[in-house]
């Protein structure tokens, strides 16, 4: 296995998609869709924040923390946290998409709101890319039949043309 293998989570199956609406009836409305996946992503958010005041705390902090433990100790909660957010995010995210598939209004709203979390987030920037990704994926193979018809009767329509206008080319061509 490669590493990517190990650190890449799999999409949820049916069962568990089942499983997580029955856990949390309010994934269901589609109405509320949007605002989950802010909330989820505004975690995160706030747990970066609380890094980056560690991060920035003045020397005479530093060395208090240091001598006492604390700033480690803090660093490590916060990173467990975020490390149980972004696994939190990603899976909700994903159920979110695997179920409202079909939809395409709600499918729009989740990319949107990750195409507008991946430039506020730093630390959790990939995970973000790799979720819009995942949900793209979702939404282009879980795509209404009917659309996809529609895009190969267009190839073949523009097929049909380009093969009218050569014929027609050389027809004239060849009598001229």
């Amino acid at each position: 296995m490669t590493q990517k293998d190990v650190n890449t989570p799999n999409l949820p199956s049916k069962r568990q998609v089942d499983e997580a609406i029955r856990e949390n009836p309010r994934l269901v409305d589609q109405n509320q869709v949007k605002a989950i996946v802010q909330q989820s992503l505004s975690q995160l958010s706030s747990i970066e924040h609380r890094l980056d005041q560690l991060e920035n705390q003045g020397v005479i902090g530093r060395v208090i923390g240091s001598i006492t433990g604390s700033t480690n100790k803090e660093m490590i909660a916060l990173m467990r946290d975020l490390t149980q957010a972004q696994q939190t995010t990603i899976k909700l995210v994903l159920t979110l998409a695997i179920y409202h598939a079909q939809n395409v209004t709600v499918m729009d709203e989740i990319l949107g709101e990750l195409d507008k979390a991946k430039g506020l987030h730093t630390r959790t920037a990939s995970h973000i890319e790799f979720l819009y990704d995942q949900v793209q994926m979702i939404r282009d193979t879980h795509r209404p039949k009917n659309k996809q018809l529609a895009g190969r009767l267009a190839m073949l329509a523009a097929g049909f043309l380009v093969a009218v206008s050569v014929m027609t080319y050389l027809f004239w061509n060849q009598f001229l």
